[in-house]
């Protein structure tokens, strides 16, 4: 797959995207429950955060992470994150998570929360401290997730508290944290190969 290819065209698709979707949910915000409703929100903000990253930022978030992030290589733009990784991260896992959140909000109620937790803690954290150093600067989608995404997020868990029963929580905290968890051993892992190679190319110079 084409990845580079494929990831412009999501990612620039979201600028569409996510407002059309706004004005559907106000539309339709009747015939849904408070919960449910923010949970099919939490796609368009997405895209809007997603949109600030990849899009309107002067450097994407995925150079700015390899070049200039604590946990990125500082020489390669496309390690520890490329392409594939983006795509797998936001098709394949974020995407699918919040559609299937939203549309099991009121069988599973912990499911799309636990989204949520990642926006708050993992995103949140990433954008606003480890982003963040001596010298504050910005980053490609700090101003989205400070904005949109922290205030929904806590909006979306006082909602929360209203009806979750003490599984809920701690389904909800178990597979956010845990989905983070995996994300960050990949990136660490992936960072770690970088390093051993390039010290074996250097031992043998």
């Amino acid at each position: 797959m084409n990845y580079p290819a494929v990831n412009r065209v999501w990612q620039s698709a979201t600028l569409f995207i996510a407002p059309l979707l706004v004005v559907l949910l106000i539309w339709y915000r009747s015939d849904l429950s408070l919960y449910q409703w923010l949970l099919c929100l939490h796609l368009p903000l997405l895209m809007f955060h997603e949109s600030e990253e990849y899009v309107l930022a002067p450097l994407s978030f995925k150079e700015f992470f390899n070049l200039k992030g604590p946990y990125g290589s500082k020489t390669d733009p496309n390690f520890p994150l490329d392409d594939a990784y983006v795509f797998q991260v936001n098709i394949m896992i974020a995407y699918p998570r919040v559609i299937l959140g939203a549309s099991l909000a009121n069988v599973a109620p912990w499911l799309g929360c636990s989204r949520i937790w990642f926006e708050l803690i993992i995103n949140n954290a990433m954008h606003t401290i480890l982003f963040q150093p001596a010298k504050p600067r910005y980053n490609p989608g700090l101003i989205t997730n400070s904005f949109l995404l922290l205030p929904y997020g806590m909006l979306t868990l006082l909602v929360a508290t209203g009806f979750f029963t003490g599984l809920d929580w701690v389904l909800s905290v178990i597979l956010g944290v845990g989905v983070a968890a995996a994300l960050g051993m990949k990136t660490r892992g992936r960072l770690a190969k970088l390093k051993a190679s390039s010290a074996q190319d250097t031992a043998t110079a």
